[in-house]
């Protein structure tokens, strides 16, 4: 089953070598910053790792690519913060997530990316800005429309954004929202690439860019938690909040962009 059946370029050959130097040190570079950014502040690595990507990488390739490029900076956050791992938000995030990831799956290539994009930076603004501070999910349940939203606009864009900003308006401090987020993230990272390779994408054609992302991520991991530990709670948090705002920023542009014919950002 190959990549080509289901539209995804098939880059084979010396044109493929002859980039791919160029590729693999940009991919390192992102990788490790991401991972460094991640283990100080919980998230956020996912757009940088997006980012780089896609600067090299066609975007058919480079979204289900975040799957494996994103998986050893989550496994490094799990196993160093595994005891701060909140469960209860996991065993209701997790089960909807799933659903989530099966639906996005089916109309990865179909939607008008456009439209999708600007509602979802908009609705992600919402989130941070719009609802008062004084409002916490205090109850695990509300976890399950979160993890159904996450998995499917995750699996069709690469970055689901519902996760990050519903976990912020926990409880929780900031260990806990590290490894919860690992936790949940690399759940849905499981799921989706199993599902990107069952409708036909081939990691194993890009093991030379998994692998150099894997090393400079391990040592981004630990980089990043020195840094982490030099940051208060509050500038954490604050941090946190101006990525995502960004993040909001930049989906609602390339949106509007897209709609107006003028291309992507």
């Amino acid at each position: 089953m190959g990549n080509q059946r289901f539209g995804w370029p098939v880059l084979k050959g010396p044109s493929r070598l002859a980039g791919m130097s160029l590729e693999l040190i940009v991919i390192a570079c992102g990788c490790f910053a991401a991972s460094a950014f991640n283990a100080a502040f919980a998230t956020g690595g996912v757009h940088i790792t997006l980012a780089a990507s896609s600067s090299v990488l066609p975007l058919a390739v480079a979204i289900p690519m975040q799957v494996a490029l994103n998986a050893p900076s989550l496994l490094a956050r799990i196993f160093s913060f595994r005891q701060h791992i909140h469960w209860p938000i996991f065993v209701m995030f997790a089960p909807a997530a799933v659903l989530g990831v099966f639906i996005g799956t089916r109309v990865f290539i179909s939607l008008d990316e456009g439209v999708i994009s600007l509602c979802l930076g908009g609705l992600l603004l919402a989130l941070i800005w719009l609802v008062p501070d004084g409002i916490r999910l205090k109850s695990p349940d509300r976890f399950r429309l979160v993890g159904v939203l996450h998995g499917f606009f995750g699996t069709i864009f690469g970055v689901g954004l519902f996760l990050q900003p519903a976990v912020l308006r926990t409880e929780l401090g900031r260990l806990q929202i590290t490894a919860t987020l690992a936790a949940c993230l690399m759940m849905v990272e499981l799921v989706k690439g199993g599902s990107y390779a069952f409708v036909g994408f081939d990691y194993i054609e890009y093991w030379p860019h998994i692998l150099a992302g894997a090393a400079t991520s391990l040592i981004g991991n630990l980089t990043g938690q020195r840094l982490g530990q030099l940051v208060s709670e509050r500038l954490f948090r604050l941090v946190f909040k101006l990525l995502l705002t960004f993040v909001g920023l930049r989906l609602a542009l390339k949106g509007l962009l897209l709609l107006a014919g003028y291309g992507a950002i």
